[in-house]
């Protein structure tokens, strides 16, 4: 546990110094994977696939708030579409529109979750986002969350009905706008997702705000168990037997990340807890205090040695001692200069 300490530390420490070009590189990777993400999924414009538009795109983000990656990653989205339906790059504007305003008027500060949960769900990890929101936030992080996978399932259906449209002649407007619009009311995959990942989210909340020892790993560890318990029994029920095995693995791998997360970000050493009490003017406060768990770093002090000055101290420590070996054999024997006392101690090396 010490070496994790330590590593923790400096690694804390590492960052804080380079904090002005590592949110940047963060930034720019996050809009990289996003960008890859949509082109792998609905690239229909070749021209927004190519490397150098990603690498540039990416480039420009990396500089800006998050808000402004999802309006450039919805702009690429309905320019896509609209190289195949401009009835549904219609569509797909009007909800991302919709999407943007829900989150910015609430949870402006959430909005790389819009970004990361279509990730999540691609690396089949998506239950990290509502545990860690639990453990970090509070329940109105519920918002930019139903959000996300709002926002997942709605790019899969409109994908479905790009291929559709391609039969389909003006007249028929209509009937497209009512296909996507059915799907996401049928969609009751996407209305279970959102409703457990919205009770993993209170249930982790409530326990890490209990005033008990270890409520965040708790927490952590509620939040897994009750995913896992929850999706069991909403895929039994919708007949998807075939994602258990995902499931399982991806929950766990979820609590593995959230837990080394929570470790860098908040560390309590409950072998320390102390009880306070006091009061003002109206009220009499309990108080439990727990410290954070901090260590001091061990530095290496390196001393650099002056070959020249050692040379030289020791030249003036040698006649130091040769002039104090002196006075004594002078009172001694009555020696007068430097030549004859060294004569007399080759000569009493000698006896």
């Amino acid at each position: 546990m010490m070496s994790l300490l330590v590593l923790k530390e400096r690694l804390i420490t590492i960052y804080q110094k380079i904090d002005v070009y590592a949110k940047p590189v963060i930034r720019f990777f996050m809009a990289l994977v996003l960008f890859m993400v949509i082109n792998s999924s609905y690239g229909y414009d070749s021209r927004f696939k190519s490397i150098p538009v990603v690498l540039l795109l990416s480039l420009f983000c990396a500089f800006l708030p998050i808000p402004i990656m999802i309006i450039i990653a919805a702009a690429i989205s309905f320019f896509h579409f609209y190289f195949v339906s401009k009835i549904l790059s219609i569509l797909v504007v009007v909800v991302f529109l919709i999407l943007y305003l829900l989150f910015a008027r609430f949870t402006p500060k959430q909005g790389y979750v819009l970004v990361l949960m279509p990730i999540c769900f691609i690396l089949n990890i998506p239950y990290v986002l509502p545990i860690l929101l639990g453990v970090i936030a509070t329940p109105i992080s519920i918002i930019p969350v139903t959000c996300g996978v709002f926002l997942y399932f709605f790019i899969a259906i409109v994908k479905q009905a790009a291929q559709i449209t391609v039969t389909l002649s003006v007249e028929d407007t209509l009937q497209v706008y009512t296909y996507v619009i059915d799907s996401l009311k049928s969609n009751k995959e996407m209305i279970l997702t959102i409703a457990i990942f919205a009770i993993v989210m209170l249930i982790t909340y409530i326990i890490r705000t209990r005033k008990i020892d270890h409520a965040f790993d708790i927490a952590i560890a509620a939040g897994v168990v009750v995913n896992i318990l929850v999706f069991l029994i909403g895929d039994l029920r919708l007949d998807i037997q075939d994602k258990i095995v995902t499931l399982v693995i991806g929950s766990l791998i979820s609590g593995v990340l959230v837990y080394v997360i929570q470790f860098f970000r908040l560390t309590l050493d409950y072998t320390a807890v102390e009880y306070v009490q006091f009061q003002d003017d109206d009220y009499y406060y309990y108080v439990k205090a727990v410290p954070k768990m901090k260590i001091t770093v061990p530095q290496k002090n390196i001393t650099k040695i002056n070959e020249k000055k050692v040379t030289a101290d020791s030249v003036n420590i040698k006649e130091l001692v040769k002039n104090e070996l002196y006075d004594d054999y002078d009172d001694q024997d009555d020696i007068s200069n430097y030549d004859e006392f060294d004569e007399y101690i080759d000569e009493d090396k000698k006896r």
